[in-house]
């Protein structure tokens, strides 16, 4: 018997599209489930792990916004929002709540399948990296946070660890390889957009704003700088 390629669960209110998706994502080997609202979805990620969910916003019960808050403060789940809303508002609250992706429908599901098969791989990897160890890994060390390339974590000096979403991941890499010289705006939605599917200012801004709120929570305090019009460096 084949094993399934990963896990998925469908988050999706129109049943007709529920039932498309969850076809030809089996087709394409994964294992499927499909939940109509809000109160299903808690009741599967509490009974089974996911490796990735696709999450409307629009649902009958409940905005698919909290779901994703909520989950986010238990888990680090891949989550693609598949969504309606075209307004930049929603997709920037989405990625500042840790969303890794931003699907706005009508999508093309060919599309769909590959940001599911490549995010699935680059986890796949991370996941083999960090059982490891992160002393297989010396990773890297500026502004007082050393990068764990093989857990994908960022490591303080005092010892506090952060787990940062994909795209903060990718955000800080870029920013530690610079070794605290600028990197403009520009230079970060090219790297991203290859790496997280970052491309679009506003989003690039979010995600800033995320990371920079996570790494002062953790160590209080943050080495981002932003220089007004020009990009980001790291403060050393």
């Amino acid at each position: 018997m084949v094993q399934p390629q990963g896990r998925i669960l469908i988050v999706e209110d129109d049943l007709e599209l529920l039932e498309v998706m969850r076809d030809f994502l089996s087709l394409s080997g994964y294992e499927v489930e499909g939940v109509p609202d809000g109160r299903a979805f808690r009741s599967a990620v509490v009974l089974r792990a996911f490796d990735l969910i696709l999450l409307d916003l629009n649902l009958p019960d409940c905005d698919g916004l909290d779901l994703l808050a909520t989950l986010r403060q238990t888990g680090n789940v891949l989550l693609f929002v598949v969504s309606g809303r075209h307004d930049g508002s929603s997709k920037v609250r989405a990625l500042e709540l840790g969303a890794d992706d931003y699907i706005v429908k009508p999508f093309s599901a060919v599309e769909l399948a590959l940001r599911i098969r490549n995010a699935l791989r680059r986890s796949a990897v991370l996941m083999a990296g960090a059982r490891q160890g992160p002393e297989d890994s010396p990773g890297e060390c500026f502004a007082g946070w050393k990068v764990d390339e093989c857990g994908r974590v960022l490591v303080h000096v005092s010892g506090v660890r952060l787990n940062p979403t994909r795209a903060e991941y990718e955000l800080f890499r870029v920013l530690v390889d610079a070794r605290g010289a600028v990197v403009s705006r520009e230079q970060l939605l090219d790297r991203l957009s290859v790496t997280a599917h970052v491309s679009n200012p506003e989003t690039l801004t979010a995600l800033v704003y995320r990371l920079r709120r996570k790494l002062l929570a953790a160590a209080g305090e943050s080495p981002i700088v932003t220089l007004s019009g020009v990009g980001y460096r790291l403060n050393a």
